[in-house]
């Protein structure tokens, strides 16, 4: 009886263990995956005849982090936003989310006209929203 006691109490003291491992493991995981989904850059998509006005805000990792941009056509009908970031030598760098804002404009079709981004090379989920100007 004292045997069977003790090899429950072991199965009791690994299993949790195990748990405990798989709960860290993949916690992360979806912690980081949710964050990720919540890594959407809104663009403003201000429409002229032949012309794009976008406008937003991306969020760079530290607070000396400045931001460029430039666009580039990659396919006719799909434009890459191309963000790339670079240290500010005489600003005090913290490590968190910082905003930085953008504008540029795109001369292309008013409709059908794609629009991908990266930052730092690397992809960056974009959610355009277009606003259409009627002035003449």
């Amino acid at each position: 009886m004292l045997d069977l006691t003790r090899r429950l109490v072991w199965f009791f003291v690994v299993s949790c263990a195990v748990s405990y491992a798989v709960f860290l493991v993949a916690g992360n995981a979806i912690y980081q995956q949710s964050l990720g989904d919540t890594r959407v850059v809104l663009v403003r998509d201000s429409l002229k005849v032949g012309e794009h006005h976008l406008s937003g805000m991306v969020m760079v990792p530290r607070s000396c982090k400045q931001l460029s941009m430039r666009t580039e056509q990659i396919d006719p009908g799909v434009f890459l936003l191309k963000f790339q970031t670079w240290d500010e030598p005489n600003i005090e760098c913290i490590t968190e989310d910082t905003p930085r804002p953008f504008r540029a404009v795109v001369f292309a079709p008013s409709v059908g006209t794609q629009f991908i981004a990266s930052l730092d090379d690397a992809p960056l989920r974009i959610a355009v929203t277009p606003a259409v100007s009627y002035t003449r």
